[in-house]
């Protein structure tokens, strides 16, 4: 086979931290490649390497023939790149953004336009929306569209599914094994592993070192304890019946725009509540809502005994919030950030310094304290935001999305703060696009066009929908879905 990737022996420092050590390996012609591991391992920073936007310290590469020091320019005309972070300009419309890779390329969308026909019909109703006001799966297949404008012999895809809903992953890897079928050559890091069993091959990284290169049956199995942990249990019997919310008929409108639909359902005080939906489906715009971020169009809501019309002020002094993109202060160091939002939660002053000792020790990040919150791994970020999160002590918190782009241990690690959490009384209202968290809820509402499809527990959920699992019952209801954008 020939090989169109080719890395040997590439090292990498960023000063004291290794984020690669001696990493070799080839990519086949027409192959999809996989690149799995724990955060921080080092998979962005090979990306980059690969893709010419920066170079090794140690060590040697090619990308379709071309080195990637010596000939970086031929090699970005001949790859599509999508880091982990959307690429597209916001402000700018789909066509806008269309037209602008095209430019950058030297091309133009006509020249190229059946090598993305097949996607970007998908995106022709929305072509005048601005990219920030799409949802997070249209976001994902218009940047897809701008790495193929030029028509790129391999492609670079960098997490391209995280904060993507399962139906949306769905469709998208369907996209990539399209293309794969045109010849185009993919290299994919991902999260989930039913897109890791997708690959032909997959290399698992850890520390900056590939610990192993095999078809994901073998990876998968050789690394379970990583990859696959087992799931975790937990006892509900200490839970109190009296809810903490209660929804009568809410509804929310934006304009001609039902994004909330008449949705009525309670809450148990001391419960792990998961609050799920396909991207667009309401979930974001309910949880607004009830955190007193958002007020109703018609309906009724109670949380924690407060209206959520009248009396938002006091929901948001009473109640723990972390959203998809964490609040923390990134130029910080961590024990700053606690004591800040300490300080804005009216945690008393001489409660502050032992009450941070404490719970900086619970969570593994004690000897970190003195660490800029920007110099940590993301699943760190996570637990420390969370962990701000419910410093104050609240009976409620509401976390969105709070796992997003994180591998499977350290996710299972953030769940079992969770559990920790909800074991001292505090109630969790949770959205989650990984369908195996799921399963750790005790009771679960699925979204779809607004409205509730469906609630229960997870078990009565699989037997109500014949489903083995909480992604067969997802995809069961979210493929009713008629509309893609909050």
């Amino acid at each position: 086979m020939e090989h169109l990737v080719e890395v040997r022996h590439i090292s990498k420092q960023y000063g004291q931290v290794q984020a690669l050590h001696d990493v070799s390996f080839q990519v086949g012609r027409g192959e999809l490649f996989g690149l799995i591991g724990p955060d921080g391992s080092g998979k962005s920073t090979l990306f980059r390497i690969l893709t010419t936007l920066l170079t090794a310290n140690e060590g040697e590469a090619s990308v379709n023939g071309y080195d990637v020091i010596k000939d970086y320019k031929e090699i970005r005309k001949s790859i599509g790149y999508m880091p982990g972070k959307f690429s597209l300009y916001q402000d700018l419309t789909v066509e806008e953004n269309l037209s602008f890779f095209a430019t950058v390329f030297n091309t133009t969308v006509e020249a190229h336009y059946d090598q993305i026909k097949e996607i970007y019909d998908q995106l022709a109703p929305f072509k005048n929306r601005r990219a920030g006001a799409l949802s997070g799966g249209m976001k994902q297949k218009l940047a897809l569209c701008c790495a193929l404008i030029h028509d790129p012999v391999i492609l670079f895809l960098d997490e391209p599914t995280t904060g993507v809903d399962p139906v949306s992953r769905k469709e998208f890897w369907q996209m990539l094994h399209r293309l794969q079928e045109q010849g185009i050559t993919l290299i994919v890091s991902t999260p989930f592993m039913d897109e890791a069993k997708q690959c032909d091959r997959i290399a698992f990284i850890q520390n900056g070192t590939i610990k192993g290169i095999d078809i994901p049956k073998m990876i998968l199995e050789q690394f379970k304890d990583i990859l696959c942990p087992p799931g975790l249990e937990r006892d509900t019997t200490h839970q109190d019946e009296q809810p903490i919310i209660r929804v009568e008929q809410l509804v929310k409108q934006f304009g001609n725009f039902t994004a909330v639909d008449h949705i009525s359902f309670e809450v148990k005080r001391g419960e792990i509540f998961g609050f799920l939906g396909a991207n667009g489906a309401g979930k974001t715009t309910a949880m607004r809502i009830l955190s007193g971020l958002s007020l109703p169009t018609a309906g009724k809501a109670e949380v924690m005994g407060y209206d959520v019309q009248t009396q938002s002020e006091e929901i948001k002094k009473h109640i723990g919030y972390m959203s998809q993109k964490f609040s923390l202060y990134e130029d910080l160091k961590v024990w700053e950030n606690v004591r800040l939002f300490a300080g804005i939660y009216g945690v008393p002053r001489t409660e502050i310094a032992p009450r941070t000792e404490r719970m900086l020790k619970r969570i593994g990040l004690y000897e970190e304290r003195e660490t800029l919150v920007q110099e940590l791994p993301l699943g760190w970020k996570q637990r420390l935001a969370f962990s701000v999160s419910i410093f104050h002590e609240p009976q409620l918190v509401f976390l969105d999305e709070p796992t997003g782009g994180v591998d499977p241990a350290t996710r299972r690690q953030f769940w079992e703060l969770i559990y920790q959490a909800a074991e001292r009384g505090i109630t969790i209202f949770v959205t989650t696009h990984y369908m195996d968290e799921a399963e750790y809820c005790d009771r679960i509402s699925m979204m779809v066009d607004g409205q509730i499809k469906a609630l229960d527990t997870p078990d009565k959920l699989k037997d109500q929908y014949h489903a083995q699992n909480m992604d067969e019952v997802f995809q069961q209801l979210a493929r009713h879905a008629t509309r893609s954008s909050d």
